[in-house]
């Protein structure tokens, strides 16, 4: 029973998994484990690099937008992830990596410019890293 755990065994596991592992077993569990894990803002920072479409589809309907701070996205992984995604209100970091087409990731970065602190930008061929102040 998972009522029967102390808190503490949990942040030792969460400490142990990605963000979207955790985001995938433990989310809606329960009240007691989702009341930790946005305590301990284990949703700040997201990598969905390896996220295929199916999987990211069911991801963005249970993560906490409005705390996403760093988001990493590989184009090459998924090409609609980018299109995908809604306005991040606290988005600092973003780094995409594989891109072909910059239409979408224009958009994406215009629409979270006011936010933005820094931008990496990767395609096969050039890793271009941005400052935005």
């Amino acid at each position: 029973q998972y009522d029967d755990l102390p808190d503490l065994f949990f942040i030792d596991l969460f400490n142990y998994l990605s963000p979207i592992d955790i985001l995938w077993a433990f989310t809606n569990l329960n009240n007691r484990i989702q009341t930790l894990i946005n305590e301990r803002g284990f949703f700040r920072h997201i990598n969905l690099s390896l996220a295929r479409l199916s999987k990211f589809d069911t991801l963005l309907t249970l993560l906490p937008l409005n705390q996403i701070e760093t988001l990493i996205i590989d184009i090459e992984a998924s090409t609609l992830q980018l299109s995908r995604w809604p306005y991040l209100p606290h988005l600092k970091t973003l780094r995409l990596y594989g891109l072909r087409d910059f239409i979408d990731a224009t958009n994406f970065i215009l629409r979270h410019s006011t936010s933005l602190i820094h931008l990496t930008l990767g395609t096969n061929d050039l890793f271009m890293s941005v400052s935005i102040t």
